[in-house]
């Protein structure tokens, strides 16, 4: 992928990204009985704080080269399905736990000024269902992306 089309990708595929996860995790705050209810300006804040941490992350981490080389390590072929679950596996590890780390801290102390251990309890507990929900969202979007990444460059 050439750099102008790699920045495209990055920039289309965290709208999907953050848009899902910052309206999962505010779900899950809710289903966890730490909020009494979907906050619309919450939502309108998280959205250009997740955006530009995606960006930032999808521009300087090299998360799809290692997704890559981790599809290709387990003999899968590119342009396969076992192939882009594969690298997808990497890709959304990176991009979840990071984001996951940046909100949570933003949300839980500089927002709500909770007590660092709050912001490590909400990591932990809140990864793996972020996890998962981030998966399906990269694995449909990450084609769409990539096409029109590659026709816009």
């Amino acid at each position: 992928m050439r750099k102008k089309e790699e920045i495209l990708n990055v920039i289309f595929i965290n709208i999907p990204i953050t848009l899902v996860l910052c309206i999962f995790a505010q779900l899950l705050t809710i289903w966890e009985g730490n909020a009494g209810g979907f906050s619309v300006s919450q939502f309108l804040l998280n959205i250009p704080i997740a955006y530009i941490a995606a960006t930032l992350i999808g521009l300087g981490i090299p998360s799809v080269r290692w997704g890559v080389k981790f599809a290709e390590s387990r003999g899968a072929r590119s342009g396969g399905l076992a192939y882009a679950l594969l690298m997808n596996i990497v890709v959304n590890t990176v991009y979840t736990l990071l984001l996951s780390i940046i909100m949570t801290f933003v949300n839980v102390f500089l927002i709500a000024h909770g007590p660092v251990f709050a912001v490590l309890a909400g990591i932990i507990i809140n990864f793996i269902p972020l996890w998962i929900v981030c998966y399906i969202v990269s694995f449909f979007f990450a084609p769409l992306c990539r096409k029109l990444a590659a026709a816009l460059s």
